[in-house]
């Protein structure tokens, strides 16, 4: 009856076992490989792009730009968000390393002396007085010594020394600590590619924001020339007023487009504080940092790489999605660690050493002592822990493909989004510079008038404020294709390379 019920609950327990993989688990997503070659297509034809070629890993360099490059690498040593990061892999490394332990015998030695005193009037007293009596009429015994209140042969006070060996191995014949060694390399792997993303992030935020800066510079200087300008025109109407050749109401419109055009020019000085103190925060509080003006133009805008392979590219360059393929790995491991826990667990436990009361014969061989305590656990009933525990890291996976699925399609979206933004923010430049070079004639006609005395100042004046506005309008479309190359580096995963495979 006995070996019927162990037999009914070992299969009990193989249908547990069973059951728990029965469920379906998440898939990865296919990624929509044709919307994105054919944007790459597309794209070939602009001057912009570079087809064919990989970004570089300092993708920075392709500005040109000595004092971006100064900032970036210097805000890629110092923040401390990065810091962050690396000490994150520094403790992922330590749980690693601390997985990997199990995987070796594990070996200790000790020695402790042991100074005790026993009861005279205790259960061992009574003991050894009983083992000390001889039987009635036998003789005493030559090996039954005199009892002084302890065991027989053992004094009240006595010294104990002891030293010992101790190993003990598992011997993981299922792979429990193996895979949870290689889970736990898993998730060093994935902080790895964390710090990768999180450098991108930074150095994206840099650029962007020292781009900004510079187009406010050049904006403002327009800005100001802009208001100079106005401020001619208002002197001119004043004196055609007075020279009654025009009505007041030319003087009225005058003051306000002023006022405007000074309204627009605090605006950018705002701007141009705000976007110092954002830059100069990204660099890690160096806000004594001096940041140089420099006239940025069609020249400063590079070719951006399109990869041959776009699709395959996305998947092994963005570290954001490498990342999260290694947590993938890393819960497929945590899940056959759990399977493990429903087999049978070989361990061993072995021990030698020496044990004496006297010091000075502790190191003789009849000091010695030895055990060795193999030993087989099988769960029989844990209340359901082993199936929680398997169910848990099942969902841990499917979340964890679900979340990569997701990251595929933002990673996607972002990049066909960022190609059509900035081939559309380039096109409007283009359109914007061709008006330029129209208005840029008008005023060189206008100058050659009043050169002839064909024409006015005033005209003049009135050509060279449409020139200005033109003008901060080319500048504006600059910047937003600036921050459009940015935006794509950051979606094809800035020049990172990976080595992905298995554990």
């Amino acid at each position: 009856m006995q070996k019927v019920y162990r037999l009914s609950l070992m299969c009990v327990w193989l249908c547990l076992a069973v059951s728990c993989r029965s469920g379906q688990r998440a898939a990865p997503i296919d990624v929509p490989s044709s919307a994105m070659q054919l944007a790459a297509e597309e794209a070939s034809s602009d001057q912009l792009f570079s087809v064919d070629e990989s970004l570089p890993p300092n993708w920075w360099s392709l500005f040109g730009d000595a004092q971006l490059t100064g900032f970036v690498e210097t805000a890629l040593i110092k923040s401390p968000n990065l810091q962050a990061t690396r000490a994150k892999i520094m403790r992922a490394a330590a749980n690693a390393d601390s997985m990997r332990a199990a995987l070796y015998p594990n070996i200790f030695w000790g020695a402790d002396v042991l100074r005790q005193k026993l009861s005279k009037t205790g259960l061992t007293s009574a003991f050894t007085q009983t083992a000390a009596t001889p039987p009635s009429g036998s003789p005493p015994s030559a090996t039954q010594l005199p009892v002084a209140g302890g065991l027989a042969g053992l004094p009240v006070y006595y010294s104990q020394y002891e030293t010992e060996f101790t190993l003990n191995f598992d011997f993981d014949i299922w792979g429990k600590n193996k895979n949870m060694f290689r889970a736990a390399m898993g998730q060093l792997r994935a902080n790895m590619a964390d710090d990768a993303f999180s450098r991108l992030q930074l150095g994206i935020s840099v650029a962007k924001v020292y781009y900004q800066l510079q187009v406010f510079y050049q904006r403002a200087a327009v800005a100001k020339a802009l208001v100079d300008n106005q401020n001619m025109q208002l002197n001119l109407n004043r004196q055609r007023v007075q020279q009654n050749l025009d009505t007041h109401q030319t003087i009225f419109r005058s003051q306000a487009n002023l006022t405007n055009f000074k309204k627009s020019l605090l605006q950018l000085q705002g701007q141009i504080t705000v976007a110092e103190y954002q830059l100069k925060t990204l660099l890690a509080g160096n806000f004594d940092e001096e940041i140089c003006n420099i006239q940025i133009s069609e020249q400063a805008l590079p070719k951006v790489p399109l990869p041959q392979n776009l699709p395959l590219h996305l998947i092994a360059h963005r570290p954001d999605i490498t990342a999260q393929l290694w947590l993938i790995q890393s819960a497929g491991k945590q899940i056959k660690a759990a399977q493990a826990g429903f087999y049978p667990d070989f361990n061993i436990v072995a021990l030698i050493g020496l044990q004496s009361l006297r010091l000075d014969k502790l190191f003789e061989g009849r000091s010695s002592y030895f055990s060795v305590d193999p030993a087989l656990t099988l769960p029989v009933f844990d209340g359901g822990k082993l199936i929680a525990n398997l169910h848990n890291s099942e969902v841990n996976y499917d979340l964890a493909i679900l979340q990569y699925n997701q990251l595929v399609l933002n990673a996607v979206g972002e990049v066909l989004t960022d190609i059509a933004v900035l081939r559309n923010a380039e096109q409007q430049r283009l359109v914007l510079k061709e008006n330029l070079e129209y208005q840029a004639n008008l005023v060189e006609l206008a100058k050659l008038r009043i050169a002839h005395h064909v024409g006015s100042e005033f005209d003049f004046l009135v050509n060279e404020a449409t020139l200005l506005q033109v003008q901060d309008l080319e500048l504006e479309a600059l910047g937003d294709t600036l921050q459009a190359i940015l935006s794509l580096i950051q979606a094809l995963g800035g020049g990172y390379d990976t080595c992905y495979g298995e554990t």
